[in-house]
């Protein structure tokens, strides 16, 4: 049936076409070109109308092609690839020689390999997608500008603006998808960048559209690139409209697919209205005559635009190049393609094609044309892309479309048309070029800032951290209200006043509020897009600042040390010298010692006799007066001196270390400790806090060292407390504390007692965090420098934590350790040791002597005792009269036993068994009692869950009368590749395992029908089509990407499901190819997979090396944007043609090696790519420094080998390669067991071939079977009908009718898209993207013994060391912590990580900017160094620049005349002026210049302060009385007058020496008093009460003495300095000069924030002006005070001895930093290392090198105020006292009413009587103040008289019978 050419025939053809060969100078009657473009669209409408005048007037003119007449062949592609391909077909069959057109993009991708194939040259006016290059395509050519130079244009009105971020909006198609990848190029070139894609399907609804556009409403870019085909109804903008996104925020730019639309038809007011504001481009045709008449021919034609005049001069360019083909005598021939004769099918008839002969020849003489047409200049430059790329600027409102400018690539954007200018340059300074006046959307003029942070409908998310501790920073309150308060919040509402625009927002918290939360996983959310911004207290740390913005910071957190410090107004101070534990022993000695003494004095001593309570009394007075030596009682036994001697001893010591210590707590500042900072605590030993959770615990162990056993984790303030308290020596207790300074400061203000030494180290900042190049990360962090130049910072500060000064740096040291127990252990025992022997002395003198006693009693003539039969009671009488014995006096017992000697009684006979009796019944018998102890064991049952195998089960109901008995599927591949070598095999052994199993597809057999695409996308089209004749259900393949985007529309139009299982192009989508489906990975992870690894290594650019074509440019550009969410990018690109030779591929590698980046990812096809490191060997790029990264070609070749070539090997190795990741099985060991047998069958190559791409087709093949067995199941059938479209191409000789439309292919995909079920590759389940789920791949290393695996990556939980089906059970988790990959062995075999750059031979340095300083030279200063520079701030930042993955050549330029100190303000223009790429030195980060330049995180902190003369404090006659307060000598003062009047009434009644005239009491009062200050008063207290109170006011004595002495020691140990100035307040209240350093902003600072008046402020060029200015004071011409930067005033200090001193707290806390230019990436990097400097360590390393100073002064004035002792120090103890004073005469008072009461009671009725007969001058006397009278008497009394009255009383009551004139009362007090 098919078209059979006979050999004889074609021979006989070539005969003739040889003889018709000399022949050629006859030309041909008729030239037939043909032109394939959609005859019903804007631009078709126009090219028809123009080609066709074109072909006439070519015609007409006799001077072109003279007698041949050019004949057109039009087809209509109807917007459709497939359509379009077809009508090439029929158009080819005509014997063209060349084609015109097509219009889109897509049909040109597909016609440019017919082209390839058939060698005729393809020249299209209207589809300018970029990626249509020469290199892939060399037939296709075209008229038009090529894409890249219109986004070229749009990327230059945005960067013409100052819009960083756009949102592209865009066709997904060819012609979307690679213009905005070429936007993306551009953009990046102009450090800008697309934020979000919107791609939209040609099929997409309104609603699908509206949805898309939705979501990016909810960003914050508002500048919109549109890039469609044209679109006469223009539906976007109605959408847009009605989504209200054409308000006067927005920018709406499109390309010149809008004015193409506009040009074609008239718009009426409503069109206008509705794209009012809307910015395009339009191709800039210039103004002609040719213009002119072709414009005025075609008048009635309203759809004229600028491709109809490109297509226009497409003809006579084709026309042009016929004659100069025809003019050298070349003929034009045709002939029949071999491939396609020997493919020839059985209906389509496809090998009646022919090829071009001279296809190539006319080629080149088309690219020779050069004439100037309607368009403009006709000429073919470098890509075969025409010369020339000028546009105009568009700019729509309601009154019509108006040009507001022009764009050529030779001068940028001008209003003057591009032709008049093409002779200057492009400056490149946006000042320069110039527009016309805009309308924007809204109607208004001003440009939009092309941003929002938010807005009411979508306020900014904020997540804040929900703490449980610390929780004044920041919280949310667990009332009802939940409002979220904190220092944090309150910094944030008022940064966001100083904001210039409105920022709707609203706050989240996270955490459980149980603990505080993991910051790391919220900053994580933040660059996840979760939330748009972190506001809490958040670290600024390296890796968060890899994800996030961070703002500058609003507060200091360098690390600091804090220890116990001392609290001068503590209440309880005199306290504080013993532990509780050694005042609760002291006072436990004292009872015992009184114990002690009365047992060994009672019965010698009178003073320790008498009644119960007066023993009692006197042991206690005796025993606390030895404190003082004022002890009243003598001792008369020796035991009781011994012990009293050893006593008084012990007292002496306690006392004498109690005042020492008392005396070393208060001066204890001034002297020198262990701990002095982070270094000599790192030297010991001692254990050190650190807050859970913070990154103190990482820095501590990884950076400094510290051993882990050392840390101890804390919680909470109490918790720091506890610790600090309990001390390095106890349990749980730390000797310091290490944690940032604003936890501290919190910490320090709510406990008192400690305080911070040395100076913070590692010095970081809390900042808010947004999300990648949010603006209002910059705009905050000029708010926030606001808050610190206006003082609200500090306002805020102190409103929530505390004053400053509890967070000054304190060179104070900790109070020393508390007099404990052991201190005074040795004393102890010794005084232990002599009491109980002296103890034990006398109670065995006791004893013997009862002993003696009882053999007297027994002998005696006196009766004895009864003893009970009881043993109880026996033992208690003997106990009992012991007890009695030991009472009785010396003197009697000795009286006793020597009357007992001197009667010479003989009898020593002794009754001892009673007495053995009663001393044996003192043993106590101790009875043991045991406990039980009951052990719960409690068992617990484990059930295993059992898994089912999770099969996928297909139903059995249906008839098998209803299922075919074949069914076919197609097959497309190239044979002769690694991939196709693998999956014939595979396909195979599929088929006879799927007819083979019973199980599946029962009676139906499954056909495949192979074809060979032969690596050609143009045989890939015609076997395409060969298989479709065949009825096939489903398409297998094609392995290249190139074929699968052109078979994908002969899918999508046959509705065959097309499934791939080696196409892994990502733009192979469901959006744009429905019938799709990719049974293998697809790139787009292996690209995120890449970009993940470059992010581990901390790589920053890659250079692409890839093929030039779908695949590779396609993975290559989602590579772009994978690196670009990881902060990396690609900085070169290198592409080559399929299939390049070995010279091209040197070529290429050659100009790679003069890049910067040693990155290098090669994403080319298995077949070739070996060949590139060949090249790269040769060049010497395999070496040590380079990095090699291969995708998954590179395993598929070498795995494809059985046997590795060692050669190979070498030439691979240290090459990182990526392979699909297939998990272990029993079906994939069996299928590889199987392998050698089925490549046996197939070929005589053995077993090699094997790769996973067999794999992946074995499961295609069964993957259709079981979706077959479940149609069929579901009652489905296999039904083909013939395509309508089809039907008109039955008159031609190519039979395209053939080809059936499958009628359920629909409902087939569907079935396959929700198949499940585990295959040789693991589990087959897709995505609603109709890929694989759950992408895994194999990371391997090449070295000499092969691939070596060194992990996985999935998608899942990112890197790996374990397969990723273990982990798919567990939560995703991605986080940078949780990565983790094996060793590898790098090129050149090195195993550390490459740096990965290398400094490029032709490279610009960065020009860098250096202050040159006149003083303060440490800092910076010039140098005839290599650098030319040198200083401080020069060594961070090249230390800072070593740790960036890049290479920045740089050159220093310093900046100054060197006769003094530049203007820094001057400086930071110079950046911005970009006469300067950065500014490197001491630069404060200030408000003013962070509005012009780019700021680092700083580097070191730099506020403000104040620093003044200071002058010791001159020797006072009243020094003396500086230790105490006034109100302390008041109080005191009075309270010894106060003791003395309690004395006195005490002792008045007992005591002879308290009594006499009044005045002699007076003075007795006064003197005894006071004389107790000394203890030396000569009275003696006799009253109980009296001797209690004089007891405890001589222990305040004692207190108040050594308190005394201990302050004074401290006072003149300390250089006391005074100054007038207290402050930067007092400096501004005062009139005086304030000093300023020359060039610096504290001069602007205090002149515009403070308002001082410029004539007060005098600039100081160096130190010596600062120094003499200082000396010479106000009046002598020099300053009062000198206001300048914390880092130069400490050299300051130091450099003058310590002569001055700051005042007042130090302000304006900002930084220093390193100034950028706008937008340099480099200020993020270099942001990020230095903070890795300070996490290393080495930032403090260079400050001790350049910072060190010979004297380290006293920043601060010391207050001798401080160390004075105040009435609050003693609160306590004089509270004390008060309440016993208080009680004591509480009793006194009682006593006295109770004896005056019952001496008048006694005689009332007396007292009655006696006031009824006492005379009328009596009578108005009160009895009251009889009573008071008569009670006064009685408190003057003795104590005995009152006795003695009483006594009298009672005993006269008896006998007296009547009353006399006088009451008893007053008889008897007149007595």
């Amino acid at each position: 049936m098919g078209f059979g050419i006979d050999s004889s025939v074609a021979i006989t053809a070539l005969i003739v076409a040889i003889l018709v060969v000399p022949m050629g100078c006859q030309r041909p009657q008729v030239v037939n070109l043909g032109a394939v473009f959609t005859f019903d669209s804007v631009i078709g409408r126009a090219a028809k109308v123009a080609l066709e005048a074109a072909v006439s007037d070519v015609n007409a003119d006799t001077s072109v092609l003279k007698d041949t007449e050019l004949r057109l062949l039009m087809k209509d592609s109807s917007c459709n690839v497939f359509h379009g391909s077809f009508g090439a077909f029929e158009v080819l069959e005509k014997e063209v020689v060349a084609m015109i057109g097509p219009l889109s993009s897509s049909v040109a991708h597909t016609l440019s390999d017919i082209a390839k194939g058939l060698q005729f040259p393809l020249v299209s006016f209207a589809a300018t997608d970029p990626t249509l290059s020469a290199l892939q395509f060399p037939f296709f050519l075209r008229t038009t500008p090529n894409d890249a130079h219109q986004m070229s244009a749009l990327v230059d009105l945005i960067s013409f603006h100052g819009w960083k971020e756009v949102i592209s909006v865009y066709s997904d198609d060819e012609l979307g998808r690679n213009g905005v990848s070429a936007l993306d190029d551009e953009l990046y070139k102009k450090r800008s960048r697309i934020s979000y894609k919107v791609p939209l399907s040609v099929h997409s609804d309104d609603k699908s559209i509206a949805n898309a556009l939705n979501k990016s409403k909810s960003l914050g870019p508002r500048v919109y690139i549109l890039h469609f085909g044209p679109d006469p109804s223009l539906r976007i903008f109605s959408i847009v409209q009605k989504l209200q996104m054409m308000t006067n925020e927005y920018v709406w730019l499109a390309t010149d697919w809008l004015a193409v639309t506009l040009d074609s038809s008239v718009s009426d007011s409503s069109t206008l209205k509705r794209l009012e504001g809307v910015v395009g481009l339009r191709q800039h045709i210039p103004e002609s005559v040719k213009m002119h008449q072709f414009t005025h021919k075609m008048k009635s034609n309203k759809s004229m635009n600028a491709y109809a005049f490109h297509a226009y001069d497409t003809l006579w360019m084709i026309a042009y190049g016929i004659e100069k083909m025809l003019n050298e005598g070349l003929s034009i021939t045709f002939s029949y393609s071999e491939k396609l004769i020997q493919a020839q099918g059985a209906k389509l008839h496809l090998e009646r094609v022919k090829i071009f002969n001279s296809g190539k020849l006319l080629l080149e003489k088309l690219l020779q044309v050069n004439f100037t047409g309607i368009a403009g200049q006709v000429q073919f430059g470098s890509g075969r892309n025409v010369i020339g790329c000028d546009y105009e600027i568009i700019n729509v409102d309601r009154t019509g479309v108006h040009t507001v400018g022009f764009w050529s690539k030779h001068g940028g954007f001008s209003v003057v048309a591009p032709e008049t200018r093409h002779t200057r340059n492009k400056s490149g300074f946006a000042f320069e070029e110039k527009l016309g006046n805009i309308t924007w959307p809204g109607g208004g003029r001003e440009k939009p800032r092309g941003w929002v942070i938010a807005d009411a409908a979508n306020p900014l998310k904020i997540v804040i951290p929900k703490r449980v501790s610390f929780v004044e920073f920041v919280t949310e309150e667990n009332n009802s209200s939940h409002r979220i308060k904190g220092l944090c919040i309150d910094i944030f509402t008022e940064a966001l006043k100083f904001v210039p625009y409105s920022v709707p927002y609203v706050f989240e918290s996270f955490g459980d509020g149980r603990s505080s939360p993991n910051y790391n996983q919220m900053i994580q959310m933040v660059a996840d897009g979760v939330y748009d911004a972190a506001v809490g207290d958040i670290a600024i740390v390296p890796t968060r600042s890899k994800l996030v913005d961070f703002s500058q910071p609003y507060a200091s957190t360098g690390l600091v040390v804090v220890i116990p410090a001392n609290d001068d107004n503590a209440t309880w101070i005199f306290l504080r010298p013993f532990t509780i534990g050694l005042w609760c022993v002291v006072i436990a000695s004292f009872f015992c010692i009184a114990i002690v003494m009365w047992i060994l004095e009672h019965r010698i001593n009178e003073d320790f006799r008498g009644p119960p309570r007066r023993q009692l009394i006197t042991m206690i007075l005796f025993s606390f007066s030895t404190l003082f030596k004022r002890n009243q009682e003598d001792t008369i036994s020796n035991l009781a001196r011994l012990v009293m001697i050893v006593w008084l001893f012990l007292l002496m010591v306690l006392t004498a270390s109690y005042t020492a210590n008392l005396t070393s707590i208060l001066t204890v500042q001034q002297l020198p400790s262990a701990i002095t900072g982070i270094d000599s605590l790192r030297a010991s030993e001692v254990p050190v806090g650190y807050q859970s959770g913070t990154f103190t615990l990482e820095y501590l162990t990884y950076s400094l060292g510290m051993a882990r056993s050392r840390l101890v984790p804390l919680e909470s303030t109490d918790e720091y407390e506890r610790a600090l308290k309990l001390g390095p020596t106890n349990f749980g207790g730390v000797a310091a504390i290490v944690d940032e300074l604003p936890y501290i400061e919190l910490f320090l203000a709510e406990r008192p007692g400690f305080k911070i030494v040395g100076e913070p180290f590692m010095h970081r900042g809390w900042g808010f965090a947004f999300k990648r190049d949010s603006p209002l990360a910059i705009d905050m962090s000029t708010a926030i420098l606001k808050l610190a130049e206006t003082r609200k910072l500090q306002e805020i500060r102190k409103r929530w934590l505390c004053n400053t000064s509890c967070a000054e740096k304190s060179n104070w040291n900790p109070e020393p350790n508390q007099l404990h127990l052991k201190s005074f252990k040795g004393l102890y025992l010794a005084c232990i040791a002599i009491t109980v022997s002296a103890f034990l002395v006398f109670v065995l003198r006791m004893i013997r002597q009862f002993v003696r006693y009882r053999r007297m009693e027994r002998t005696s003539s006196l009766p004895l005792a009864s003893w009970s039969s009881s043993p109880s009671m026996r033992l208690r009488e003997l106990v009992f009269g012991f007890v009695e014995f030991v009472d009785e006096k010396e003197e009697a017992i000795k009286r006793m036993f020597r009357s007992d000697d001197s009667s010479n009684n003989p009898s020593h006979v002794v009754e001892v068994q009673a007495d053995s009796e009663g001393l044996m019944e003192l043993l106590v018998v101790i009875r043991a009692v045991s406990m039980g102890f009951v052990l719960l064991c409690v068992s617990g049952l484990w059930v295993l869950p059992t898994e089912g195998a999770g099969r996928e089960s297909f139903s059995r109901n249906s008839s098998s009368s209803s299922r075919p008995r074949s069914v076919n599927v197609g097959a497309l591949f190239t044979y002769d590749s690694f991939i196709g070598r693998a999956a014939k095999p595979a396909f195979m052994a599929a088929i006879d395992d799927v007819n083979a199993d019973q199980s599946i597809l029962r009676r139906t057999k499954l056909n495949i029908v192979f074809h060979d695409s032969n690596c050609s996308g143009f045989v890939g089209t015609m076997g395409a089509l060969q298989v479709m004749e065949n009825k096939v259900v489903a398409a297998i393949g094609p392995q290249y990407s190139g074929i699968g985007h052109i078979i994908s529309y002969v899918a999508n139009e046959l509705h065959v499901p097309l499934l791939s299982f080696a196409a892994t192009d990502p733009t192979l989508s469901s959006l744009q190819f429905p019938y799709f489906l990719r049974t293998t990975q697809n790139d787009y992870f292996q690209m995120n997979s890449i970009a993940d690894f470059v992010s581990y290594f901390r790589w920053r650019e890659v250079v692409a090396i890839f093929v030039d074509d779908e695949y590779g440019r396609n993975g290559i550009s989602v590579l772009g944007d994978a690196l670009a969410k990881k902060r990396a990018k690609i900085s070169y690109k290198a592409a080559f043609t399929p299939g390049a030779d070995n010279s091209s591929i040197t070529d290429v590698l050659a100009s790679v090696n003069l890049m910067e980046s040693r990155i290098f990812v090669v994403h080319v096809n298995p077949d070739s790519g070996l060949n590139i490191f060949s090249a790269a060997k040769s060049l010497g790029m395999m070496g040590s420094g380079y990095v090699w990264i291969a995708t998954d070609w590179l395993l598929t070749a070498l795995d494809s080998v059985e046997t590795m070539d060692p050669k190979t090997m070498d030439l691979l190795q240290g090459v990182v390669a990526f392979r699909h990741y297939i998990p272990e099985s029993n079906n994939k060991r069996r299928f590889k067991g199987r392998w050698k047998n089925l490549r046996s069958k197939e070929s005589s190559g053995g077993a090699d071939g094997f790769n996973s791409y067999a794999m992946y087709a074995y499961d295609t093949v069964w993957l259709v079977a079981r979706a077959l067995e479940v149609f069929f199941s579901d009652g489905n059938t296999v039904t083909f009908s013939s395509d309508p479209n089809l039907r008109k191409t039955n008159d031609s000789n190519i039979k395209l009718s053939a080809l059936n439309v499958f009628n359920e292919g629909e409902r087939f995909l569907q079935v396959i898209h929700e198949m499940n079920y585990t295959g040789l590759t693991g589990q087959i389940e897709f995505d609603s993207e109709k890929n694989r789920k759950n992408p895994a791949y194999d990371i391997l290393n090449i070295n000499n013994r092969g691939p070596q695996r060194v992990g996985y990556w999935s998608n899942h939980t990112g890197f790996s060391v374990e397969p990723p089906e273990t982990l798919y059970s567990k939560p995703p988790n991605t986080s940078a912590e949780h990565q983790r990959l094996n060793g590898i062995i790098w090129p050149g075999e090195v195993t550390k990580p490459p740096r990965g750059w290398a400094f490029p031979d032709n490279g610009e340095p960065l020009k860098i900017g250096v202050p040159h300083r006149v003083s303060y030279k440490n800092y910076v200063s010039k140098d005839n160094n290599s650098l030319g520079v040198k200083g401080y701030c020069i060594d961070i930042f090249e230390a800072a620049i070593q740790l960036i993955p890049y290479p920045v050549p740089r050159t220093y330029i310093v900046y100054g005349d060197g006769r003094r100190n530049p203007s820094y303000d001057n400086l930071i223009s110079e950046v911005a002026a970009n006469n300067f790429d950065v500014a490197v030195g001491d630069v404060t980060i200030v408000t003013n210049r962070t509005k012009f330049v780019d700021f680092t995180q700083p580097f070191m902190e730099s506020g403000l302060v104040v620093v003044a003369p200071v002058k010791g404090a001159k020797s006072s006659p009243w020094s003396f009385l500086k230790p105490f307060t006034v109100e302390m000598w008041a109080v005191t003062g009075a309270f010894f007058l106060f003791v003395g009047a309690i004395i006195w009434i005490l002792e008045h009644r007992f005591n002879e020496e308290f009594r006499g005239p009044p005045r002699r009491q007076i003075i007795t009062v006064f003197w005894f008093s006071f004389s107790t200050m000394f203890f030396s008063q000569r009275e003696n207290t006799v009253s109980t009460l009296g001797r209690f109170v004089l007891l405890i006011w001589l222990f305040v004595v004692l207190i108040i003495n050594s308190s005394y002495t201990a302050s004074l020691t401290s006072i003149l140990t300390v250089q006391q300095l005074t100054s007038r100035i207290e402050g930067m307040d007092s400096l501004i209240a005062s009139n005086e000069p304030i000093g300023v350093q020359d060039g610096a902003f504290a001069y602007k600072y205090l002149v515009n924030e403070l308002n001082i008046p410029p004539s007060r402020i005098i600039s100081l060029k160096d130190e010596e002006e600062y120094l003499s200015a200082l000396q010479l004071g106000p009046r002598a011409g020099g300053v009062a005070a000198i206001v300048d930067k914390f880092p130069y005033i400490k050299a300051l200090l130091s450099n003058s001895n310590c002569k001055f001193r700051t005042v007042g707290p130090e302000f304006t806390r900002t930084g220093w930093g390193f100034a950028f230019q706008r937008d340099s990436p480099l200020a993020v990097d270099m942001s990020t290392a230095i903070l890795q400097l300070s996490d290393e360590g080495k930032l403090e390393n260079i400050r001790k090198k350049w910072l060190t100073y010979s004297h380290e002064c006293s920043m601060q004035i010391a207050d001798t105020e401080n160390y004075q002792i105040t009435v609050q120090s003693f609160w306590g103890l004089f509270l004390i006292c008060g309440i016993v004073w208080f009680i004591v005469l509480t009793l006194f008072c009682w006593k006295v009413i109770w004896q005056c009461q019952r001496l008048r009671t006694e005689e009332e009725g007396d007292e009655v009587r006696a006031s009824e007969e006492a005379s009328s001058s009596r009578a108005g006397r009160s009895l009251r103040a009889a009573s008071f009278k008569d009670l006064i008497r009685v408190v003057d009394k003795r104590e005995t008289e009152i006795k003695e009255m009483l006594k009298l009383k009672s005993s006269k009551k008896l006998k007296a019978s009547q009353s006399s004139g006088e009451t008893p009362l007053e008889n008897s007090l007149d007595t």
